[in-house]
């Protein structure tokens, strides 16, 4: 594995558990409109994050679509949930975020229940 800089880590299991980073599972209740809510802190100075994988809990009564994004910026990954799915999406080698880059997720129109997300994934 390949860390900054061009280092190269020779046990990747132990690099993955030594950064491994985790958002706490955030709630999006905006009923008729789209929700956001940040991922954990803004990435540190120096560090980038690797979101890895998302948690979603779609309890709506329709369907929705979540967004990984820079909050307020670009979007790192969007996938439609049809209603009342929970699921655990593998996002392969991940979604960047730079320091001082703030992750978020957000959901279109939330009707007839939350939509509940968590991530997690190395900052390193």
């Amino acid at each position: 594995m390949i860390l900054g800089s061009g280092r190269v880590s020779p046990n990747e299991e132990k690099w993955r558990h030594d950064n491994r980073w985790e958002a706490e599972e955030v709630t999006i209740a905006a009923v008729g409109v789209g929700g956001e809510q940040n991922l954990g802190a803004v990435v540190p100075a120096g560090l980038t994050r690797r979101i890895t994988q998302i948690t979603v809990r779609h309890e709506g009564s329709n369907d929705t679509v979540v967004t990984l994004l820079i909050s307020g910026g670009a979007t790192k990954w969007t996938y439609k949930v049809p209603t009342g799915m929970s699921r655990t999406i593998p996002l392969g080698n991940g979604r960047e975020f730079a320091a001082a880059e703030q992750s978020a997720v957000q959901t279109s129109d939330v009707t007839g229940g939350n939509t509940y997300v968590s991530a997690s994934g190395v900052e390193a």
